[in-house]
């Protein structure tokens, strides 16, 4: 499985409230997101996630893309019929191996403690938004050892860090 995420430079992915205003500035630059959406078998999201971005958004992924939103809640009507429920991370993982974890923090933090993302690509922004939603809130993968793969530096001062599960 593989998180491609942002942050902001103090380790938020959302600010109070979920608010996502501080992505505004970086909408439209290329940071390889329709690349990374090619090179995988599903989207997996939480239901905080979803309830966030579907409504505003729609379905944000590709018609052919399976998608996965971990709750036990009833989607609403209208969702596309590509987008399931689940609630046990192992199955999804053995499901879709390659999938996209999106988020949130808690889903991201469940499939680590499950040992499933092999990949982490984490966009750090040159903000600072002083509170939110960490990243990582807990020490969700302990004792779990990464690579660092490659660091790159985008447009307006993104770094992208790419991080493969060690051994």
């Amino acid at each position: 499985m593989k998180l491609f995420i942002a942050q902001t430079l103090d380790g938020f992915i959302a600010g109070e409230n979920d608010d996502l205003s501080y992505l505004q500035p970086y909408h439209g630059l290329d940071f390889g997101y329709d690349a990374h959406l090619q090179s995988v078998d599903a989207a997996v999201l939480g239901r905080r996630t979803f309830d966030v971005i579907y409504p505003k958004y729609g379905w944000t992924y590709p018609a052919s893309l399976p998608g996965v939103v971990m709750t036990s809640r009833p989607l609403p009507a209208g969702t596309p019929a590509q987008v399931v429920t689940a609630t046990d991370p192992g199955a999804v993982a053995a499901q879709y191996p390659n999938a996209y974890v999106d988020g949130g923090a808690s889903v991201i933090r469940a499939f680590l403690q499950i040992n499933a993302i092999n990949e982490a690509r984490i966009f750090t922004l040159p903000i600072m938004i002083g509170s939110g939603v960490r990243l990582f809130s807990e020490a969700p993968g302990f004792g779990l050892e990464w690579r660092l793969d490659s660091s790159t530096v985008h447009a307006a001062g993104v770094v992208e860090n790419r991080y493969l599960k060690a051994g």
